[in-house]
Parts: C-alpha cells; structure tokens; sequence
C-alpha cells in the first residue's frame, strides 16, 4: 500500500512540475495553440562501422540496404576519402555498384551517407542539401562528423566492423 501512494505522489509531482515548466512564468497558458515538435525517429541500422583517420575517429550506422551491406562484408578495409565542397566523396567505388541501382528523392543531412546514382558517388553530407533524384540513403554518421569535417584534401581512413574496435 506504501508503494502505491509513493509512487502515486510521484506521478503528482511528475504532473506538477510538466504543468509549471508549460504554463508556468513567461509560458504560454492554456487557451494559447500549443506546438509540438516530434524528432524523427533514428533508424535501426544494420551494422556499425568504425572508421579511423589522421584526425579522429566515426562510427558510422549502414542501413539494411545491398549497397551498404556489400560494402560492410569488405570489412576492414583501408578507403579514400576527399573533402570536396558540402560532401565527403569515397574515392574508387567502382561504377558496377551504381548500374541497376534505383534512386529516390532524397534530401540528405548532415552525417548521412548517400549513394548519387546520377553523380556515380558515394559521399557524407557536411551540410543539408536539398532533395534531388537517385539518391539513396545508406547510412548515418553517428559519431564524429565534426572531425571528419575538418579535414581537408584527400586523405586515407581505415574502416572496420564496430564490435573489432
């Protein structure tokens, strides 16, 4: 019986204090239009590459999706990379993997990792682009983006599953 009244005043200080953080000093009140803003949901990813270069380090997360798989059975492997200008270019993919490929409309973000059917590349996204056609999303930078941006010209990484790290 304790438990349900301690964990009943819990609730009541839980709802107390959402309800002063809400309507509270300076805080809309409760006849204002309230906005809610959702984050999108992050993806399950399929498998977790680690990625090392002169300047740090990335986990990068591959999406279920043929392309990114093939590239993550080839693991480890040591890849080129070229900072070009909003994008990170993986050097050498060989054109094979971009015939019979089919593209949406995407708009990458920052950290993505993209397939350009029509730029025959496979970069990370340094900023947001817009959306445009053949694109197809493989994958996600989830950490270390910001050393990754830094870096400047063509440089080698070394990539390897997650869990060899």
């Amino acid at each position: 019986m304790k438990g349900i009244a301690l964990l009943t005043g819990i609730i009541g200080a839980a709802v107390l204090v959402s309800a002063f953080c809400a309507f509270g000093p300076g805080r809309a009140d409760a006849t204002e239009e309230q906005v809610v803003v959702i984050a999108p949901v992050q993806p399950a990813y399929a498998r977790q590459i680690d990625v090392a270069f002169e300047g740090g380090r990335a986990r990068v997360g591959l999406l279920d999706k043929e392309a990114a798989m093939e590239f993550a059975e080839r693991q480890p492997l040591s890849i080129q990379l070229e900072r070009k200008p909003e994008r990170i270019v993986v050097a050498g993919v060989p054109d094979g993997v971009f015939q019979g490929t089919r593209g949406g409309v995407e708009a990458p973000v920052i950290g993505d990792v993209v397939l350009d059917v029509q730029a025959k590349e496979v970069y990370i996204c340094c900023r947001d682009m817009d959306a445009s056609d053949g694109r197809v999303l493989l994958g996600h930078v989830t950490s270390g983006i910001e050393p990754l941006s830094r870096m400047d010209g063509a440089f080698e990484a070394f990539a390897m599953a997650a869990e060899d790290l």
